[in-house]
């Protein structure tokens, strides 16, 4: 079990704190996004848990194997939620619907509240109180908000960011099931992980998701250098996808899709505009994480669509997958 209490809090800038081999399962402890230190409803997010020593990241992971300008395929296996409750929060000035920096108004802060969730005995669904003590009940859709490696010149970038390297992305498909493939910056690729959610809908919006802790199962293997992969993919054993990252979110779109036009042409045998109505006939957008920096979105495609014989990455997800049987 790769195991810290020293977290990281940026990308970028750290010695390894461990290492693993190619198409090896690892298991790693990944600690909620308040550090495991708001437990209670009257508890002050803000004052527990202050900017910016929030989201945790485990790492990073030394790859053995990997050198720069590698692709990691980095497959989540599994994730065990390690407490019967996570937490999720409103806070001023911060989510989708509130005054911010980078987008602000006149309106007045809302106030800070704290909601603890906790599990169903059948572990299958999160409950709470509302605060006129309606019962709320989600489904239990436990997912890596951030998964991502040491940018690219050198660069550090803060925790709670996303962009080509991974990072703050949280995408409710980066889950037990999922390939995310991510270009390699450095030898050793560097490795973070983080941000366990045990529920979220598309967008984050108030700016968290049911936060917990997990002890989660991957397994890595690479691929030697490809020149067209700029931004993160994603592959499922029914999809395959682009994730862009930017603002305004229809540039997030296009970066994704103009991406993914080119992939399923690639892969696929087919003329560029033949590859671009094929998607735009087949895609759907996945809205990830909307309170960061930058609006993060998945533009996927259903494998069925792409002839049988079509092969991606040389199979790496179907073999990786297999180790989780």
């Amino acid at each position: 079990m790769i195991k810290t209490d020293k977290f990281a809090f940026q990308y970028g800038g750290h010695v390894p704190i461990a290492s693993v081999g190619l198409g090896e399962p690892f298991a790693i402890y990944t600690e909620d996004a308040f550090c495991g230190q708001i437990t209670s409803v009257d508890d002050k997010p803000r004052e527990i848990s202050p900017f910016p020593k929030i989201n945790p990241l485990t790492g990073p992971i030394a790859i053995d194997g990997v050198r720069a300008g590698d692709i990691i395929a980095i497959h989540v296996i599994a994730m065990d939620s390690t407490r019967d409750w996570g937490v999720a929060t409103i806070s001023p000035n911060f989510g989708l619907l509130s005054s911010s920096r980078l987008s602000p108004n006149l309106q007045p802060e809302q106030d800070e509240h704290v909601w603890i969730w906790e599990f169903s005995t059948d572990r299958q669904s999160l409950v709470t109180k509302s605060s006129n003590g309606v019962l709320l009940r989600v489904p239990y859709q436990p997912f890596h908000g951030t998964i991502g490696v040491a940018p690219a010149h050198g660069e550090i970038r803060l925790g709670l960011v996303a962009g080509d390297f991974g990072g703050n992305l949280d995408i409710t498909d980066i889950g037990p099931g999922a390939t995310l493939y991510l270009r390699s910056n450095v030898d050793g690729g560097h490795l973070y992980v983080g941000d366990g959610h045990y529920s979220q809908g598309d967008g984050e919006i108030t700016g968290t998701a049911i936060e917990g802790s997990f002890n989660s199962t991957l397994v890595v293997d690479h691929l030697s250098s490809q020149d067209q992969i700029l931004w993160p993919r994603f592959e499922n054993n029914s999809h395959i996808g682009v994730i862009g990252c930017a603002r305004p979110l229809d540039d997030a779109v296009r970066i994704a899709m103009t991406e993914l036009v080119c992939w399923v042409a690639s892969i696929a045998a087919l003329d560029l505009s033949d590859a671009h109505q094929l998607v735009s006939q087949t895609c759907k957008i996945r809205i990830g994480g909307m309170v960061g920096t930058t609006f993060n979105v998945l533009c996927v495609v259903p494998k069925q669509f792409l002839h049988p014989e079509v092969h991606i990455f040389e199979d790496i997800h179907n073999r990786l997958a297999i180790k989780s049987i």
